[in-house]
Order: C-alpha cells, then sequence, then structure tokens
C-alpha cells in the first residue's frame, strides 16, 4: 500500500459514512445504495462490515472532492469516528476525525492523532483536512470532511468506530467497547474500485489465525477469551499493544508477556494489571523465573507508555516495549487470574484454557501462529499419559478383581479365572508403568507446574501395584499356615489400588480438561463395571448359601445295634 507521507499531491478524496438508527426494524433499514445526500453525489458506497456502518467517497485525482461520514452511536450523547492509518492497521497511529453529540445536540467535529491508546486527545492531523463539518439527525452523526492523500494512491487503511461519550470530569472521549464488532472495524479501502477488504485477518468474527499487513493488527487470541491489538514500528523497533481480557473473577487480574528465552510463562517478561486497593487499575512488570517465584521487578527490555482501565467485565493493558532491531516474531503469553492479595497475583487455574495462551506474534505481519509445535507435542503427551492409566488403573485393574473374586465360585472356571486374573493384572501394571513414565517425563517439562495431588497418588498407586507384583513370588501354597495372612495383604493392596487409580483418573480428567464426552465414557464404563460386580456379588452370594445349604442337609451315618439311629453327623 501507498504511504500516506510525504503529502506532496493536491490529489484529494471524499468519503461519506452512513448508518441506520439500530432500533429501526429490518423492514425500514437502508443500505448505502438506498441513501441519498441534497446537492451531493458520489461515486462509490460501502455498507461497512461492522458497527453498522456506511461509507460514501468521491475520489478525484486531479481536483478536490468532498467526504461525508454518517454513523449512529452508542448513546445518545456519544460519539463517532472515522480514521486513515499510515503506518499501520490499528488505532494506535490513526489520524482521526471524532465528532461529539453535545447536550444541545448540536455535534462537535475534531482531529485526532492517536500515538498510543493511552494518549487520546485533540491535535493537528499529518496530512490536510478541510471542509470538516459534522450534524445529527436523531440518533444518527454525519461527518463531512476532504484530505489529501499522495499521488498516485490506490488504497488506504482505514477505520471506524463508535464510543459513548465524553468523560466530564477531564474532557476527553471515553473509550470504545472492546467487543468483537468495535474489534474487527478496520479495513483496506480500495480508491478506485470502490472495495473494502477487511484488515483484521478474522478479528472481530472468531478468526484466531491469519495473516496481517503492515506490521499490525487485531488478533481474536484463541483461549481465554482475549484479544490482542498491536502495531509494530520496524524504524524504532518498538511495538505498541492494547491486551483486552476478562479477569477471572471481578477483583481478579490479566497479563500479557514476551518470552525471549521460550515458549511457556517461566522466563516471560510480564505485563500485569490489577485493581488496587482504593480501586483504580495498575499495571506491574514481573520478570517470572519460576511459577513459585512471582516478584515484582524490572523487564529485560525497556517499556513506557503503561496505563490499565477496567470497564464491563474486561480488563484493557495499553503499553509499548522496545524489541531487539530486526526482530521478525516473537513469543508472547497471556494469562487471567483469579485475585490480588496483599498487592501479589494469585496463581491462576491450571485449565487447558490457561495452559494453552501462548503462540508466536510475527511483527512482519506475515502470519501470525497462536500455538506452537511444543504446545502440540505436549498436550498429545499428556494424552497418551491420561489414556494409558485410565486403560491400566482406571479399568483393567478392577476386571482383573472381579474376575479373581466372582469367577473362582464355580468350580467350571478353576484354573481358568486365576489365568484370567493374572493377564489382566500384569498388563494393567506394564501400561501402568508406561503411563507413570510418560507422567514423570511430563513434570521434567513443566518446571514450575505441579499437580500435587495427582502426581502424590500417582507414585502411591505405582509403588502398591509394585508389591503387588512382587506378592505373586512370595504366594504361600492353599493348605500353608501364612496364607490365611497373605489373603489379607494381597486382598488390601488390591482394593486400595481400585480405589486410588479411580480417584486418580477423576483426578487426571479434571487437569486435562477434555471434551465432557470423555468423562461420561468413562463414567459409563466405570458404571458398567460396577452394575457387573453387583450382579455377581448377588450369585455368588446365592452360589455359596446353597452349597450351605447342601453341607447342612446330608443324611446321617445309620443306626446303631440297637436300632437307633446316630445323632453324630457325618464329618464330626
Amino acid at each position: 500500500m501507498a504511504s500516506l507521507l510525504p503529502l506532496t499531491s493536491i490529489q484529494t478524496f471524499s468519503f461519506l459514512w452512513v448508518t441506520t438508527v439500530l432500533l429501526i426494524s429490518p423492514a425500514q433499514s437502508l443500505t448505502c445504495t438506498s441513501q441519498t445526500f441534497a446537492n451531493k453525489l458520489y461515486s462509490y458506497c460501502l455498507d461497512l462490515p461492522t458497527l453498522n456502518a456506511y461509507l460514501h467517497w468521491n475520489y478525484d485525482a486531479a481536483n478536490s472532492s468532498l467526504r461525508r461520514i454518517h454513523r449512529s452511536p452508542s448513546k445518545p450523547d456519544g460519539w463517532v469516528s472515522w480514521a486513515v492509518n499510515p503506518t499501520g492497521t490499528g488505532m494506535a497511529g490513526a489520524q482521526a476525525l471524532i465528532a461529539v453529540k453535545q447536550p444541545n445536540d448540536s455535534v462537535t467535529v475534531q482531529t485526532y492523532k492517536i500515538n498510543s491508546y493511552s494518549s487520546i486527545v485533540p491535535s493537528k492531523l499529518s496530512f490536510e483536512v478541510w471542509n470538516l463539518s459534522a450534524h445529527a439527525q436523531g440518533a444518527e452523526i454525519t461527518i463531512f470532511a476532504t484530505v489529501k492523500v499522495p499521488e498516485k494512491t490506490k488504497k488506504l487503511n482505514h477505520l471506524w468506530q463508535v464510543g459513548p461519550g465524553i468523560n466530564e470530569g477531564t474532557g476527553f472521549i471515553v473509550k470504545h467497547d472492546m467487543s468483537p464488532a468495535n474489534l474487527g472495524s478496520v479495513g483496506t479501502l480500495n480508491l478506485v474500485a470502490g472495495t473494502n477488504t477487511n484488515g483484521t485477518a478474522g478479528a472481530g468474527d472468531g478468526g484466531a489465525s491469519g495473516s496481517q499487513s503492515n506490521g499490525g493488527g487485531i488478533i481474536d487470541l484463541p483461549s481465554l477469551g482475549s484479544y490482542l491489538h498491536w502495531t509494530y514500528d520496524s524504524s524504532n523497533s518498538s511495538l505498541s499493544i492494547a491486551f483486552i481480557a476478562p479477569p477471572a473473577k471481578s477483583d481478579g487480574w490479566i497479563s500479557w508477556a514476551i518470552n525471549p528465552t521460550g515458549t511457556g510463562m517461566v522466563g516471560s517478561q510480564s505485563l500485569i494489571a490489577f485493581k488496587q486497593s482504593d480501586g483504580s487499575m495498575v499495571v506491574k512488570t514481573y520478570d517470572i523465573k519460576s511459577y513459585s517465584s512471582l516478584v515484582e521487578g524490572k523487564l529485560s527490555f525497556d517499556v513506557w507508555d503503561t496505563s490499565a482501565e477496567y470497564s464491563g467485565g474486561v480488563m484493557r493493558i495499553f503499553a509499548k516495549v522496545k524489541l531487539p532491531e530486526k526482530a521478525s516474531s516473537v513469543n508472547h503469553v497471556w494469562q487471567v487470574g483469579p485475585s490480588v492479595a496483599s498487592g501479589r497475583p494469585d496463581a491462576h487455574e491450571f485449565q487447558g484454557a490457561n495452559l494453552n495462551a501462548k503462540g508466536k506474534l510475527s511483527l512482519n505481519g506475515s502470519q501470525i501462529s497462536t500455538t506452537t509445535t511444543s504446545v502440540d507435542s505436549r498436550t498429545k503427551k499428556k494424552n497418551i499419559h491420561g489414556i494409558l492409566n485410565a486403560v491400566s488403573w482406571g479399568i483393567l485393574f478392577p476386571l482383573g478383581v472381579i474376575i479373581a473374586r466372582y469367577l473362582r465360585t464355580f468350580e467350571s472356571a478353576d484354573p481358568a479365572w486365576f489365568y484370567l486374573h493374572a493377564f489382566c493384572q500384569t498388563s494393567s501394571y506394564a501400561i501402568g508403568v508406561a503411563g507413570w513414565a510418560t507422567g514423570i517425563k511430563l513434570g521434567s517439562e513443566s518446571k514450575g507446574i505441579e499437580y500435587t495431588g495427582h502426581r502424590n497418588i500417582g507414585i502411591a498407586l505405582f509403588s502398591l501395584a509394585t508389591l503387588q507384583i512382587f506378592a505373586l513370588f512370595i504366594r504361600p501354597k492353599k493348605d500353608h499356615k501364612y496364607r490365611f495372612y497373605w489373603n489379607i495383604y494381597h486382598h488390601g493392596l488390591g482394593y486400595a489400588i481400585i480405589v486410588l487409580g479411580i480417584l486418580n483418573v477423576f483426578k487426571g480428567i479434571n487437569i486435562l480438561s477434555p471434551a465432557q464426552k470423555w468423562k461420561s465414557a468413562y463414567i459409563i464404563c466405570i458404571a458398567v463395571l460396577g452394575g457387573i460386580a453387583l450382579l455377581l456379588e448377588v450369585i455368588t452370594w446365592i452360589v455359596v448359601l446353597r452349597k450351605k445349604s447342601r453341607r447342612s442337609t446330608k443324611p446321617y451315618d445309620g443306626y446303631n445295634n440297637n436300632g437307633q439311629g446316630s445323632q453324630r453327623p457325618l464329618g464330626f
């Protein structure tokens, strides 16, 4: 795209941006082609893709022409804006025309050179603007203006926006919402063809990745309901960001970070925003060396123009950071937390959304990767670990216990029940060892991340199962005097392993946070095994009681020489 600087041309273009009142019924809704203006003709018009906005314009390469912008504000006393960005695609760096409706229904329009998200004050633009005016009709605001552009300009980065009004205390305009519609109102305007190309690469409509141009844009980040506005200035290697996310709780915190050495939170240089005790927002910097060490400190790069705000359940961080020269991409991490205690953010959760809140940001705009290869590899290892342990301790081992307890009651099942039991338990142990080893490997690769309960139960399971395997080598014969004590030892360990195994499977499911269908599937498996065990328990007791009944009703051993029958039952 041709830059707007230097401005040496007499070429100008004009715009008209029009929308209907938001409460108009669909039957009464207008499109840009249905709108007319007295004594004003426009070559092109566009129904812009967000905020119900419209744009009409003329472009005359030889002479000046008229521009008009029309938009319905979010509140009766709100404001509307249209802007050109000569250096990027986002709001930072934009040259904006902002019209504000006054209490007496008049409209004032001023120019704003927006250097950063935290600095929005009236100022002269970097290009000439004339015939600037605005008027209101009902809930609509219309802006008219003519602006100068460089010679042979064919395309422009443009932005449009609406806001709620003016801060009575400061006199400054109040920042707009950070909804997808607001975040997606950027694009590239083709002056000759009369078309508009969305410049957000999916931002605003749920897109999590895509291409950006001119070192800037807006990203719908793929986790934690967060967004990132960014502009990269290669001339001074500075990155301007606006990070938007809802905290985990109203008194929680949000964070955006760059990791110069890795892809996770450990080693990241973080900006963390939260409410102070007086209710004001603050941004602090943290060099995070480990998850157990969160201490405020200076970062490894310069940071300035930091600020934060909180409204509508959403927190926002604004900042500029200095990057190494010729940097082409950065690993970035974002996070939200539940609370702040004594001025120190508490640890965030370790759900899937939190653990996957990291990616790579391409500064030249060629590509934005919201996940990394290491994230995918780690997720696969965690899934493998979970499946192995669910099959071993959560399914095979209980099945082996059911076989041993109930099938041996039937004489016809002997000795098949023993071999089936041994096969299930040894298979369960082998698979469980593989799952345990995978867990150890995951732990060694996750410095600072600890699931204490899950880990401790896993260690106990492995230890008890190993003792159970050793029990096979010291099993006394059935008639040995120590067989009774061995049975107590063997059965006790077996039931303990069942309880701990199923408990730990559920703990693992909660950590992985898979789709609900996987948790439901395991619950169904356990329910089926429990139902089979209950049914076999009833059948076993019936068989045992019948055997006892047959023994107690056997005939006596006959009569003595006197014809009197002996009262001693057989075997006594």
